[in-house]
């Protein structure tokens, strides 16, 4: 049976006290289909056809299960860019968008060879490569399932000055070959409670031994693949910039430097070779 847009506000707001967000992203999702503004204002009797009595009814089913409004859209929002995604690949997070902004201002030269280890959705090195066309950018990652979701946006986006490839982090580099390296890796260590929040995204991409293992990987490798001069930098968790510092220095890095997020936390870290 076709619903109303009432309905389904009346559904919503049944569901408000357990899911505070639902009438926004109930909102959300009725222009994603074309419903008019004015009728979603209104909350109108608005009869809606079956292909959307069926979309919104498999919305409310997938929301009240805990699945994210971007993996049900199949869409994100970075840098101002629209970005397909699903369960394949993490979601993009606001504050990721500052590693995209530092690397915009170092105002590398066209020739500088960038590497993205653990790109994900492909996200930052698409967003970084369509910022500036000059630049070329290799992105790994591990899980081929990810890079399925990264071409997608590669595509989407004719972002093909990307490169990506399957490895695992930087193994597939040269000694001295990098300008740049970049990473965004696995920092929740497996028993943290927040993960039961994050059970829709996969735990490849969210979870390493110790919360730290993944920066103790990637700062190996790129000490060997950094040109002299070089730099790296690393998003990580609020509370991790002296370990992720302190991995760094041991590692061989200098210059080394904790940058905050919109909140203030202490949220990326950045060194030289």
């Amino acid at each position: 049976m076709n619903q109303s847009v009432k309905y389904y506000f009346a559904l919503a707001r049944s569901k408000e006290s357990q899911y505070q967000n639902i009438l926004r992203d109930l909102k959300y999702f009725l222009k994603s289909l074309g419903v008019n503004d004015t009728i979603i204002t209104l909350e109108d009797e608005y009869d809606l056809s079956a292909e959307e009595t069926l979309k919104l009814d498999t919305f409310f089913s997938s929301y009240l299960a805990g699945i994210p409004l971007d993996y049900i859209l199949n869409k994100s929002e970075f840098m101002g860019y629209k970005f397909y995604v699903d369960s394949r690949a993490l979601i993009p997070r606001p504050e990721t968008e500052l590693i995209v902004e530092w690397v915009l201002d170092l105002s590398l030269n066209k020739n500088a060879t960038i590497f993205e280890a653990g790109t994900g959705s492909g996200c930052i090195a698409i967003s970084i490569c369509l910022k500036n066309k000059d630049l070329k950018i290799l992105a790994s990652d591990l899980s081929g399932q990810a890079l399925e979701v990264a071409q997608i946006n590669r595509e989407l986006h004719n972002a093909f000055n990307v490169t990506f490839i399957q490895s695992n982090w930087l193994a597939c580099s040269i000694e001295n070959s990098l300008d740049l390296v970049i990473s965004n890796p696995p920092y929740i260590k497996p028993n943290d409670p927040h993960l039961k929040d994050l059970n829709h995204e996969p735990f490849i991409a969210l979870i390493t031994e110790n919360g730290s293992q993944s920066f103790f990987q990637i700062a190996s490798q790129a000490i060997y693949s950094l040109k002299p001069g070089g730099k790296i930098i690393f998003e990580h968790g609020h509370s991790q910039a002296a370990e992720v510092s302190n991995i760094l220095k041991d590692c061989g890095f200098k210059n080394i430097v904790t940058c905050k997020d919109f909140q203030g936390l202490d949220r990326y870290t950045h060194a030289n070779k």
